[in-house]
């Protein structure tokens, strides 16, 4: 239901019930965890020298590193939870129900001079300014545009989906989830691009620009309505082209593709505040007005006394319209071999990378499994974060708990730590059939009658 409304009308079980899930990542390209250890160790098998007498463990500052590429700096933190969900089968139809929470922040395409100060807690000291031109250079510094949002919401819906058979056993299901959302507090900050120029030792020039910020959903909750809609397809080759191994190896089906956009929707906040500081033409003052010395380099005091003496500042309360997550899901699934399937996976969000709005980073995914009613393994190979960077995911299931991450190699291989995800949830159908025991009893069916065939051979 959450990678597609229609997948949940082609399951294996007539009732399929998720109690809960879990889903937490976080991840950047400026800040790296390089710890001596790797994190598998945690938290009893951590070597003696990184822990105290009293057997804490120990954390060096150093362990933390810049990456000081010359790239603006982006980030994210998300939490997902997926609460009590079911789907029974009706005949054609599905029918479901769906529930789920998220907390998410991000920062957008933020420059790395200001990465680099925000790190150092604007102290000169420490260098803060270090990547910033010198007032009396004469060379100008630039902020490119940049946003910092968070958000937090919250859905419960129905879920339909109705297969229409077609010939071969081929399948066409639309689904659709109807729900029921509610938009907790969130904010925004924007920024146009900031230019600093000088000229000589005492004179500097602000180009025009504009800082926002917007804050909502203290005091309110927003409610609105949201949908998912999808298509899938299910195809089997016709069954004067099925061979043997076809038959024997095609036990579920050849392939299916699905097609769906999720969360279209938006809320509507009546209290939202906004606040607006501008600069609209080019200004030009003298230092000395700021009772700065230039050699301090101090551009936070710089740009707040630039902005309260000569921007213009506004501020408003009422409406404001904040869409959700939304995004197209193109997802394939193909089975192999018995047991053996691949799929491919393509999230791609419709809400722009510095938009106010909520929004899921896009992903492309290709994932091997091996199936089994009882057991399940997959590796998938994601291309992540807006297509920035590739991880190699690890996912088990064990009867109805299935465990994972899709950023595998940081809990293994910790000498650059940006990222970190993990996954975890109980779901189960049809429990007569889904039980471990069931699985054993097949196989000791399995061995008595091959016994019996055996015996019969020799007599």
């Amino acid at each position: 239901m959450f990678l597609s409304p229609s997948l949940s009308g082609y399951s294996p079980y007539k009732w399929h019930v998720n109690l809960v899930g879990v889903w937490a990542n976080v991840n950047n390209n400026y800040l790296s965890l390089r710890t001596p250890y790797s994190l598998y160790r945690l938290p009893n098998r951590v070597p003696e020298q990184y822990k105290t007498a009293e057997g804490n463990l120990i954390f060096e500052e150093n362990w933390i590193q810049e990456n000081l590429n010359g790239r603006n700096k982006n980030a994210s933190a998300a939490v997902s939870v997926f609460g009590p969900s079911f789907s029974l089968d009706i005949g054609r139809l599905s029918v479901g129900m769906l529930s789920s929470a998220h907390v998410g922040a991000r920062v957008v395409n933020l420059s790395e001079n200001v990465a680099h100060a925000i790190y150092n807690e604007f102290d000169s000291a420490q260098g803060a300014f270090d990547l910033f031109n010198p007032l009396s250079s004469g060379r100008p510094n630039q902020v490119d545009p940049f946003t910092i949002a968070a958000h937090s919401h919250a859905n419960v819906g129905l879920n339909l989906a109705y297969k229409i058979p077609l010939k071969w056993d081929r399948q066409i299901i639309p689904g659709v989830s109807i729900k029921r959302a509610f938009g907790s507090q969130g904010m925004a900050l924007q920024t146009e691009q900031m230019e600093l120029e000088t000229d000589g030792q005492d004179s500097v020039f602000f180009n025009p620009t504009a800082v926002s910020l917007l804050y909502y959903g203290e005091g309110e909750t927003a409610r609105s309505w949201a949908y998912d809609v999808g298509l899938t397809y299910v195809f089997h080759k016709k069954e004067f082209k099925r061979s043997g191994p076809y038959t024997l190896n095609k036990t579920r089906y050849h392939s299916k593709i699905t097609f769906a956009i999720l969360d279209i929707g938006s809320f509507n906040y009546k209290d939202a505040y906004t606040a607006t500081a501008q600069v609209s033409q080019r200004i030009g003052f003298h230092t000395d007005s700021f009772d700065l010395e230039i050699d301090e380099n101090n551009y936070a005091r710089v740009l707040d006394s630039f902005f309260n003496e000569y921007g213009t500042y506004t501020e408003s309360t009422g409406n404001q319209r904040v869409g959700m997550p939304t995004r197209m899901v193109i997802s394939s699934d193909f089975q192999l071999r018995k047991h053996f399937f691949i799929s491919a996976t393509w999230t791609q969000s419709l809400r722009s990378r510095r938009s106010i709005h909520m929004r899921q980073q896009s992903t492309l995914m290709l994932a091997p499994r091996w199936e089994h009613p009882y057991f399940e393994v997959s590796t998938p190979l994601l291309w992540a974060y807006d297509y920035r960077s590739l991880r190699l995911g690890l996912s088990a299931r064990l009867g109805p708990l299935y465990l994972g991450t899709n950023s595998l190699l940081p809990f293994l291989y910790t000498r650059g730590f940006r990222d970190a995800d993990v996954f975890v949830g109980i779901a189960f159908g049809n429990l007569r059939d889904f039980g471990v025991r069931k699985w054993l009893d097949e196989r000791k069916e399995k061995r008595v009658a091959k016994q019996k065939a055996k015996d019969c051979v020799t007599f």
